[in-house]
């Protein structure tokens, strides 16, 4: 039985991804050169080691990526530490009051740094919400490896069976999948592989879509 809920925040519960993708296009253009769309969607939900390498690949080494990557980094902070926008998922805020008023303790698995997480939770109004966050910064290896998920398990002393994740990106459904949760994607940017359609509950277009499931969801 579901005992648990987790949630991912970069877009799953937030729209963050387009903001992101944007922040490459500035941080390219004042290297000179152009982040396509498509250079984007292949990096989604990858460490930043693995996203590299595609980077560097398309670029054939013409760009520094560590450097792209501080430009990038700039950009989104200076983007939401200045009242930059960023909005909900359809049906987010939604599902997470409705699971923490039903009384699940919830949680949030983020790939993204601690400072980051705390400012959007708390500029969203859902801090209060997850009384466990786990970020980057709390383990060794990134999704898609299980730890991040298998971590969250620990701090919530429950069983990863007793955990119900919700996850936008392949990595991201990989590793809650492999660290043996029941698992419901919400892609954002780019659609599951063939391992995680095939091991996920079910696939949603967003969070409104899960209500009439919920019963054997929560089973």
């Amino acid at each position: 039985m579901i005992k648990h809920v987790i949630f991912d925040m970069d877009g799953l519960l937030l729209s963050t991804e387009p903001i992101y993708f944007l922040c490459y296009q500035r941080a390219a253009d004042k290297m000179g050169q152009t982040f396509p769309f498509e250079l984007y969607e292949a990096c989604v939900g990858m460490s930043t080691s693995d996203a590299a390498k595609i980077i560097d690949n398309y670029f054939k080494g013409a760009v520094d990526v560590k450097q792209l990557y501080r430009y990038a980094y700039d950009e989104f902070e200076n983007y939401i530490f200045n009242g930059g926008e960023v909005d909900f998922r359809p049906g987010a805020k939604e599902a997470v009051r409705y699971f923490s008023e039903r009384g699940f303790l919830l949680a949030l698995a983020s790939s993204n740094i601690r400072r980051w997480v705390d400012f959007l939770l708390d500029k969203k109004g859902v801090r209060q919400f997850f009384p466990v966050i786990t970020t980057s910064e709390d383990v060794s290896k990134p999704k898609p490896d299980p730890e991040i998920y298998l971590v969250t398990a620990s701090k919530l002393h429950a069983a990863p069976s007793e955990c119900l994740s919700f996850e936008d990106s392949i990595a991201g459904a990989t590793s809650s999948i492999t660290a043996g949760m029941r698992v419901c994607v919400v892609p954002q940017i780019k659609q599951p592989d063939t391992f995680v359609r095939e091991r996920a509950f079910k696939v949603y277009e967003s969070l409104e879509d899960i209500y009439p499931d919920i019963d054997e969801l929560l089973r």
